[in-house]
């Protein structure tokens, strides 16, 4: 026989799931020791205030108990209720108690003031306060934290306050629960005056304390105060003893945009777990920095072991998706199954909107297909990855299933739709798009609607529809109207009004580059140098730098980044051999270098030779050295590729007999035997 302070411990240790609290409720039927309160109340807990536990399970073993619940149980199942989502439930249990004749205790009033507070039932809050009062339980440190908690959660400043500052018994978590409440309240300011009044009353903040006031920084952006802050914590030794204030302290610095401090604490950090990782994953990640997001997750599965859940595994998908890694997201997608990650809706879709911005248009329909659940931001993503490769009818197609399914569309679906129509040239059925959207879905537009919309009308040639379509738009157009018109002036060869619209770009918005390189190409391609000279002049007056084309091309599941004119690459000698044998091949074939966007007044030879040198000629001279021949080259590149690439990647594909795959800023480019999929309309 097994001693009964073992066999307690024993059940305690194996109720650590329903499954094995069904095995042990049977056994204890079985030896009828259910009736032992002791070992029932080894089941309850689990089944009653666990997060995986199941409440309606516990209830009804709770109800078939032969013997008298003690206040144990009773407690137990009272904060089982006060956790769930039915104020009343709680309520009930607690009236019931009062029935069977047992007096609540310092634990009850906690339990039930907390399902006040998160029901914010202010009026039954205050009548277990006077019930407290009357049983001398208020001077209890337990009770007073709850009806703290109850007064600030229900708004209740004043009342908690006075509460606060005629109780000699509060502790460090009394003080906790006051800051706790006015940062949920937006009071900061209240708060951080709470943390001056615990220092010159000697009261020593935990680490509690300074997570709430960290986190409260980093939802505010507010880095300074985020600084004094990680000071003051490591002035009280409290950043090294605990690993959530170091997790809270370094999502600050991601937040806050301080990348540099936040790598050098990641870096000091003596113990790290999933949540270190994420965040410092997540903050590269916001902050572009996508290769050195996708190497820490490397270093997670290589060296530290830590198993990935379904937050860093989305974060690490939209990574993959912004530069293409295709291989990368693959393998994610076989660690989920590999580690049995929770497949959420959540998690399906950044898949299905991985493979979709990789190119691998196959994949996403099939994840797609297969989801058990899918919501508007599925249906959102499958959609406007469609887009993206040009496939505007099967993106219509998607939307009529999307309302057969009773799922309603938003904003974002809207911009997907009218986005898949502007590229594949659908213009009738984009401007019924539109028409729907405020007519039957109530969805008033925005500006990124209006923008779709203008754009759409700008590739098809449509330029006085365009106009006319932004005289009459009920709020003023952005620089980016104006600029697609400006595209469609030139397009359409009505140089002066370009001219006229690309000086009124650049009023609107005199700091962005992309701006005088436009006005720019006008008078390149005009062959007025002197102006185009002179529009250089002024960007260099003002400062005003390009942002660095990069592209991204990946290989055996690792990505390779390069820039205009890169040499930092350690096959570099090899990929600008390559670039001359594309050159020399593809002029052989008949190609002819469209140098109109080069800027300046130099020999042909010369802009030839500028143009050559763009990243992603560069991305694909590598993949024609790296891959084997006849395998698909995939690239991704942050800016819209210029005309000229776009023709030379057209000839490439060709001569080489090899299928490019590139996405742009834009939209994807599938060059095949000499044919783009965009039809030259991008």
């Amino acid at each position: 026989m097994i001693p009964y302070s073992e066999f307690i411990e024993h059940l305690s240790r194996h109720c650590t799931s329903v499954a094995k609290c069904k095995q042990a409720h049977a056994f204890l039927l079985r030896t009828a020791l259910l009736d032992d309160l002791h070992c029932a109340s080894k089941l309850l807990s689990f089944l009653a205030v666990a997060p995986s536990g199941d409440l309606r399970y516990a209830s009804r073993l709770f109800a078939h108990l032969r013997r008298p619940p003690d206040l144990f149980l009773w407690n137990t199942m009272i904060r089982g209720h006060a956790r769930g989502p039915d104020l009343s439930a709680a309520l009930s249990c607690f009236r019931l108690m009062l029935r069977a004749g047992l007096a609540p205790d310092h634990h009850t009033y906690p339990f039930v003031l907390a399902a006040c507070a998160r029901s914010r039932a202010l009026e039954q809050g205050m009548r277990f306060h006077g019930e407290t009062m009357k049983v001398g339980l208020d001077s209890d440190v337990y009770v007073l934290n709850a009806l703290l908690q109850m007064y600030t959660r229900c708004g209740c400043f004043g009342a908690a306050h006075k509460l606060f500052d005629g109780n000699s018994h509060r502790d460090v978590v009394s003080w906790n629960v006051m800051m706790r409440g006015y940062l949920l309240a937006g009071f900061f300011e209240d708060a951080l005056h709470l943390l001056q009044e615990m220092k010159e009353m000697d009261v020593n903040p935990d680490d509690v304390t300074l997570i709430s006031l960290v986190s409260a920084c980093s939802q505010s952006g507010d880095l300074n105060r985020g600084q004094w802050l990680h000071s003051y914590a490591n002035e009280r030794g409290l950043v090294k003893k605990s690993l959530n204030l170091g997790n809270a302290i370094l999502d600050m610095y991601c937040k806050c945009g301080d990348l540099q401090s936040a790598q050098s604490i990641f870096m000091e950090m003596d113990e790290k777990d999933l949540l270190t990782w994420t965040t410092m994953i997540s903050g590269l990640a916001k902050s572009g920095l996508y290769q050195e997001a996708l190497g820490l997750f490397g270093r997670v599965q290589q060296f530290e072991k830590v198993k990935p859940d379904e937050v860093i595994l989305v974060t690490m998908l939209s990574v993959c998706a912004h530069i293409g890694a295709l291989d990368q997201g693959k393998y994610i997608h076989l660690l989920i199954d590999r580690y049995r990650v929770n497949r959420d809706v959540a998690l399906e879709t950044a898949l299905v909107d991985m493979y979709a911005k990789c190119g691998a248009v196959d994949f996403a329909l099939q994840v797609f297909e297969e989801m058990r659940e899918r919501n508007v931001f599925t249906w959102n993503a499958v959609i406007g990855g469609l887009a993206l490769h040009g496939h505007g009818p099967y993106s219509l197609q998607l939307f009529e299933r999307m309302k057969n399914e009773r799922i309603m569309p938003d904003d974002v679906t809207f911009i997907g739709l009218l986005s898949a129509c502007s590229h594949a040239g659908l213009v009738d059925e984009g401007l019924e798009l539109f028409r729907l959207m405020n007519d039957v879905y109530q969805i008033e537009p925005r500006m990124e609607h209006y923008g779709c919309v203008v754009d759409m009308l700008c590739r098809a040639r449509l330029l006085q529809d365009a106009l006319e379509f932004i005289e009459r738009m009920p709020i003023r157009p952005n620089v980016v109207m104006w600029a697609a018109l400006v595209g469609a002036c030139r397009a359409v060869g009505d140089i002066k009004l370009a001219e006229r619209l690309g000086k009124r770009v650049i009023e609107l918005e005199p700091d962005t580059y992309d701006r005088y390189v436009m006005l720019s190409n006008i008078y390149a391609g005009s062959q007025r140098w002197d102006e185009a000279l002179n529009v250089r002049n002024l960007m260099k007056a003002k400062g005003i730098e390009k942002a660095p084309g990069i592209s991204w091309i990946e290989l055996n599941g690792t990505v390779h980044e390069f820039v205009a004119g890169d040499k930092s690459h350690h096959r570099t000698e090899q990929i600008y051999v390559m670039v001359e044998e594309m050159c020399h091949r593809v002029r052989a074939a008949g190609y002819v270098s469209s140098t109109t966007e080069v800027l300046f007044n130099i020999e042909e030879e010369e802009k030839e030779h500028s143009l050559f040198l763009h990243s992603e000629k560069l991305a694909v001279a590598f993949g024609l050295i790296s891959s084997v021949p006849g395998l698909p080259i995939r690239i991704t590149k942050n800016l819209r590729v210029c005309s000229d690439c776009h023709s030379f990647l057209k000839a490439v594909s060709d001569v080489f007999s090899r299928e490019i795959i590139a996405r742009d800023r834009s939209r994807f480019h599938h060059f095949k035997g000499g044919i783009c999929s965009c039809k030259d309309f991008w």
